[in-house]
């Protein structure tokens, strides 16, 4: 039995025979040593090649540089103001919201005071309570279901 095609055997394409492989660590790689240890060359030669790679100046990686100060919170949010602070038209943040200080909703437009989310909902249950009703009444509906429908039943009609 053949085994797997790709396992065994040179590969020139493997991560080990890629010349430009240096380590992130700096050195550990394998173009990143300052002395490779050379061997099977003809007599003589390893040392000679050895000692030129020695010789060579390698880049040292940059030191990491001190982090800068962290800027202070003051000078952070200097220009924020807190929640429960007035406002630069000295109004309170919270006016127009019923709680706080301030005034309540009433002093918001008429627009953003209608219900006009409440009624179209309420339409729409009323066009598709028919089907609920429906779908309530079909074999293995859950009885969860059924409950919804009676308590949307009762609260529209």
């Amino acid at each position: 039995m053949a085994g797997n095609e790709n396992s065994g055997g040179m590969r020139p394409t493997a991560p080990q025979n890629n010349p430009a492989n240096v380590s992130a660590t700096g050195g550990n790689g394998q173009s990143g040593q300052a002395k490779p240890g050379y061997t099977g060359f003809a007599y003589g030669q390893n040392g000679a090649l050895d000692a030129q790679a020695g010789a060579a100046k390698m880049q040292q990686a940059p030191s990491p540089s001190a982090a800068p100060a962290p800027a202070s919170m003051a000078s952070m949010f200097g220009g924020l103001m807190s929640l429960d602070a007035d406002s630069q038209d000295s109004l309170p943040i919270s006016d127009g919201v019923d709680t706080g200080r301030g005034r309540g909703s009433e002093a918001l437009p008429p627009a953003l005071n209608s219900d006009m989310r409440i009624t179209e909902n309420v339409d729409l249950m009323k066009k598709y309570l028919p089907d609920l009703i429906d779908a309530a009444r079909l074999p293995g509906a859950p009885d969860s279901y059924k409950r919804l429908v009676n308590y949307v039943k009762a609260r529209l009609i």
